[in-house]
């Protein structure tokens, strides 16, 4: 009798391959990389400020739309746009005057909001130094496999980002950071990519290895917006971003689009400031490498013909998975001789009159 067994790989292999033997011969390679990471930040809030949010927002909807799910994305943003008495449109944030793409749509997942998102707290999620209570959709999971897409904007400054116009976040502290995340092996690769004025500052103190660096602007330079929206009144997105979302509208979960690529997408011409790269401290070259690498992530699935032995769980012994073809049906011996009864809590209490 042939049994058939199925091997998933429940990791979130990042390389949008199609051939799950590439994958599974990667693997045997010695390759790091398991899991994909998302780390979207806006740092700044209020009404004339409306594009950073539809920055950060844009970004969330191209990762989730390439395949990292929200367990995987951290959000961190103001979250006061939408509802703002200024809005003419309740409950919408849009990233381009033609109105067509709703960014904040039903499925947003905020995971730091309002005055949470302060440079503590940002400090804290990278490097895993989280009080105890803090639930799993507010930290970063991530382990050495993990390839980390970090994405911030807001304003900032010669060596340093505003958060919330109250407080900053300097290029040593973010330095540091990662150096932190480095040491606990916490990620395997990241890419950071910052948004905003004098970005290329935040940058020169990395020095930690596996990191590529991408700034909207020079030091000494203004990173502008895009265009603005007559019927909101303010700019609706910044140029880098915009350019960076429309590359990425092209970019599917199977895409062969590089990394070098997508470092072309704003020149000087369209972006008017000068995008900056450091990429000393990344070890791969960035024609090699997938855009899917960080901003996707695909589920590889491996079939064998081999039985594997699964551990006992959940009341039930060794599962046997007989081959279709021959019409065997699937058998289960129990190991218990009465499940455990579930039930659901109340979500509320409710008061029993007696």
């Amino acid at each position: 009798m042939n049994y058939l067994s199925i091997f998933i790989l429940c990791s979130c292999l990042s390389p949008s391959l199609a051939d799950s033997d590439i994958a599974a011969s990667q693997l045997l390679k010695g390759k790091t990389h398991t899991n994909n990471w998302a780390v979207l930040v806006d740092t700044s809030r209020f009404w004339f400020n409306y594009r950073h949010v539809a920055n950060v927002l844009s970004m969330y909807r191209s990762v989730k739309r390439l395949g990292i799910p929200d367990s995987q994305i951290i959000l961190m943003v103001a979250d006061d746009m939408a509802c703002n008495p200024r809005n003419p449109r309740p409950a919408t944030v849009f990233n381009n005057a033609h109105q067509h793409i709703n960014v904040y749509g039903e499925d947003v997942e905020v995971d730091y909001r309002g005055y949470e998102v302060t440079v503590e707290n940002f400090v804290r999620l990278l490097t895993g130094r989280l009080a105890p209570s803090t639930p799993r959709s507010k930290r970063l999971l991530t382990d050495d496999g993990s390839n980390i897409l970090i994405y911030m904007t807001g304003h900032g400054g010669d060596g340093f980002l505003k958060f919330q116009d109250s407080e900053e976040i300097t290029n040593v502290e973010l330095a540091d950071a990662f150096e932190q995340m480095w040491q606990k092996k916490r990620y395997n690769e990241i890419l950071f990519i910052i948004d905003t004025c004098q970005a290329a500052s935040m940058y020169e103190h990395f020095y930690s290895p596996n990191i590529l660096a991408i700034a909207s602007s020079l030091v000494g330079e203004d990173s502008l917006s895009h265009h603005v929206d007559p019927a909101i009144g303010v700019y609706i997105i910044d140029r880098f971003t915009y350019y960076a979302l429309e590359f990425l509208e092209r970019v599917t979960p199977d895409s062969k689009k590089t990394l070098a690529q997508f470092l072309q997408v704003c020149p000087k011409r369209v972006c008017i400031s000068t995008v900056g790269v450091r990429q000393d401290l990344y070890k791969r070259d960035p024609n090699n490498v997938l855009v899917t690498e960080f901003f996707g992530s695909v589920r590889n699935v491996e079939l064998t013909d081999k039985i594997l032995g699964l551990p006992e769980c959940g009341g039930l012994g060794k599962v046997e998975l007989n081959d279709s073809v021959s019409g065997s049906t699937l058998k289960e011996k129990s190991t218990t001789s009465s499940p455990k009864k579930l039930v659901y809590a109340d979500q509320l209490p409710i008061l029993r009159v007696s």
